[in-house]
């Protein structure tokens, strides 16, 4: 069964062409055709949807088989899908790392390390191009804002009536800022009056402050056209909205239209943040007077546009969905073993110590080395990281692209540089890896799905997830789990090697639980004595030796990182 989760970025493709179909729908249903402060609804709402397709897109998390667990901890899947670490004592939130990079590469000894790939700068010069707009238009309407206050206060005050604040102004539009409405001098009484309903309206309804949160809208997607096209579009209903409200108070109905017109006449440029009398296409003004919709129409009208609203927005999410589950599964997902390793300047190969596999899903690289496997008996160390394709290239957890090539269709060699806290094989910095595709090993996979359940286990006493409390040291973040379901347990030390990124590495021992009287049979290990003071305590030390430290376990929910760890493998991928 798909999960699917939200990936954060900046999706301008799509929400250009979400903003173009939205746009019709208004022009074909809603616009002129249907009350003003639905019109005024569905551009807002518009607007939210092409701001949420632009931030976010769907991402296929995670491809569960008959058995792996259908639904995780709610606190565990959120850390997860935001690849972070559940916020506990010993550890805080991981931020997701973004990245871009070029293709497979060639020639792996030609890569240099140093250099940083084209598109990876690419991408990062549009991201800060994005935000650059976005303080753009945000200053240039401040500085409007800051200009129309200050003209403001130089305005002959009049009256306050309704909490409404009633200014002279001596220019020739009227006009309303606030709670505040300018009314120019020049014109008779019958035109000012028609003037300060119409501006009260805006007031009531509270126009300026929804011009604003529009303008912030279209500052997030100022490369969009069909936001600044809404914007404009918001104006003429607002206007229309308030129209209505006039008539409605029983106003000669020409009388109100030719003040319009003469206000129109006067001409002078748009100012985009006010609510003005006369400032936008009376004669569609007009025409919206002498329609008089029928509410019926109406309503059937907006329920018709919500209907095609709600049907384009599945059409984009499925799109979406369909079109990143295809770019998720990469090149290297699957199941491998390594041939062999070697010095890049070396010629000489050299063969691991136990069997090393490694496991690529669409998010997560684990590789784990064993030397001998009896059954449920495994005892292992690993490495695991976060390796995204971007694009048409591998990232690591920092964001860099993994220098590799394929030598054949199931075998690909891989180089990497090794960090002062790594151990390899070979001497030098730069290491060479090959590897080779291998079936999926059904006991290893039955191993980490039963596992990886472990804090849903309800078989017996000690089944869930434990955490070594003795060994745990402030400001140390090497972990001891010990993972017990259905009678299998996994005893894994984790270390974790970056903070800011999924990056980590230890040591495990897996194999059967049995409780004999007082003691814990852990494998082929010798006894253990236990006790437990509640149902999530857990203290043990070995029975051979009573002065021995005694180890105290806390039952905890499933971390994030471990769940990411146990479900590497449950990705198939190319099985081979």
């Amino acid at each position: 069964m798909p999960m699917y989760t939200l990936e954060l970025g900046l999706y301008p493709l799509a929400a250009i062409v979400v903003g173009a179909l939205l746009t019709l729908i208004f022009f074909g249903v809603v616009r002129l055709k249907c009350a003003a402060h639905w019109a005024i609804g569905f551009i807002f709402g518009a607007m939210a949807v092409i701001t949420i397709f632009s931030l976010v897109t769907p991402v296929h998390w995670v491809e569960l088989e008959e058995t792996v667990p259908q639904t995780l901890p709610v606190s565990v899947k959120n850390d997860y899908l935001t690849n972070g670490e559940p916020e506990t004592e010993a550890s805080s939130p991981l931020p997701h790392k973004e990245g871009l990079g070029v293709g497979l590469l060639e020639e792996i000894p030609s890569y240099s390390p140093a250099a940083k790939p084209f598109l990876y700068d690419t991408s990062q010069l549009f991201g800060w191009l994005w935000v650059a707009g976005i303080i753009v238009v945000l200053f240039y309407q401040l500085c409007m804002l800051i200009r129309m206050y200050r003209q403001s206060r130089n305005q002959e005050y009049v009256s306050r009536i309704d909490g409404v604040k009633l200014y002279n102004v001596d220019g020739p539009h009227a006009y309303s800022l606030g709670s505040s409405v300018f009314i120019p001098r020049i014109f008779d009484d019958e035109m000012r009056h028609f003037m300060k309903l119409h501006e009260t309206a805006h007031v009531r309804h509270r126009h300026f402050l929804w011009l604003c949160l529009c303008l912030v809208l279209v500052a997030m997607n100022w490369y969009n056209p069909f936001c600044w096209w809404f914007y404009n579009e918001l104006h003429l209903q607002q206007e229309l909205q308030v129209d209505g409200d006039v008539l409605c108070q029983g106003v000669d109905r020409k009388a109100y239209q030719y003040s319009l017109l003469r206000a129109t006449m006067l001409g002078g440029g748009p100012v985009w943040i006010l609510s003005a009398f006369g400032r936008n296409p009376v004669a569609k003004r007009i025409a919206f007077m002498e329609s008089n919709i029928n509410l019926r129409v109406s309503v059937r009208r907006a329920l018709l546009s919500m209907v095609l609203a709600l049907a384009v927005l599945s059409a984009a999410v499925v799109t979406a969905c369909e079109n990143n589950e295809k770019v998720m599964e990469h090149p290297l997902m699957g199941w491998w073993k390594m041939d062999f390793t070697r010095n890049t300047d070396s010629d000489t190969e050299l063969y691991p110590f136990g069997k090393q596999i490694a496991f690529y899903n669409y998010d997560t690289f684990l590789t784990i080395c064993y030397r001998a496997r009896n059954g449920k008996t495994l005892d292992f160390s690993y490495s695991t990281e976060e390796i995204r394709l971007r694009g048409d290239t591998l990232v690591d957890a920092m964001g860099d692209p993994l220098r590799y090539k394929f030598i054949d269709d199931d075998t690909f060699q891989n180089q990497w540089t090794r960090q002062p806290y790594q151990n390899a094989m070979p001497s030098g910095p730069e290491i060479t890896d090959q590897w080779s595709r291998i079936p999926i090993d059904e006991e290893l996979m039955e191993l980490f799905t039963t596992l990886s359940q472990a804090d849903k286990a309800h078989g017996g006493k000690f089944d869930g997830v434990w955490v070594n409390l003795t060994q745990t040291v402030k400001g140390d973040d090497s972990k001891e789990y010990l993972l017990i379901s259905d009678s299998l347990f996994l005893s894994l030390y984790y270390h974790r090697q970056e903070p800011k990124a999924f990056r980590a590495a230890g040591s495990g021992y897996t194999s059967t639980l049995k409780e004999i009287g007082d003691y814990l049979q852990l494998g082929d290990m010798e006894p253990l004595v236990y006790s437990m003071p509640d149902a999530d305590h857990l203290v043990v030390r070995k029975a051979t030796n009573e002065h021995a430290t005694p180890h105290n376990y806390l039952r905890i929910a499933m971390p994030a990182e471990l769940k990411r760890i146990l479900t590497a493998p449950m990705i198939q991928g190319h099985s081979g």
